[in-house]
């Protein structure tokens, strides 16, 4: 048993020495090696609220390109009422509406279809409402909720948008 080496008291002392610095090092990396948890909720809040910025401003200016588009179809509609009005003479009534663009109601002189069935709708898919004042063809877009008589209603009387205005009865073309 001479050759067995027993451990001496001094390998023994280093040996719990390494271990100690071992344990100390590890439980410094474990402390320090990720994110705690109410770093991870600030991070995903913040994030969530940039994200809900973005999609809020493109859907805004989405609504806005359809509102432009919109005009410029109502732009369109007049310009086919004005030719129109120069093959027949007149306007169409109201009760006439923008059908009168496409079918002829019995008047000879009518050369159309005067644009496309199409033109007769906004952007949003809706038809626009037809409406002969003394002013000249109101044509009203019902907007992005379809429904008439709304806030998002889009007005043009003889192709210029009209001013929103509190009382609804005054219809003046915007400059």
């Amino acid at each position: 048993m001479n050759d067995v080496d027993l451990a001496a008291p001094d390998s023994v002392e280093k040996c719990e020495t390494d271990i100690s610095i071992f344990r100390t090092a590890t439980r410094r990396l474990q402390s320090s090696a990720g994110f705690s948890l109410i770093e991870i909720i600030i991070v995903l809040g913040i994030l969530g609220t940039l994200i809900a910025v973005l999609i809020g401003g493109i859907g805004s200016s989405a609504e806005k390109a359809k509102a432009k588009s919109t005009a410029v179809k109502a732009g369109q509609v007049q310009q086919n009422l004005l030719r129109y009005q120069g093959d027949v003479g007149k306007m169409p009534t109201t009760a006439e509406g923008l059908a009168a663009l496409q079918a002829n109601a019995g008047n000879g002189k009518w050369a159309g279809p005067y644009g496309g069935e199409d033109d007769a709708k906004d952007d949003w898919g809706n038809p626009f409402e037809y409406e002969l004042t003394p002013q000249g063809a109101k044509l009203t877009s019902p907007g992005l909720d379809g429904q008439a008589g709304t806030e998002d209603d889009l007005v043009y009387l003889s192709g210029r948008p009209v001013e929103k205005k509190a009382d609804a009865g005054s219809d003046k073309p915007a400059p």
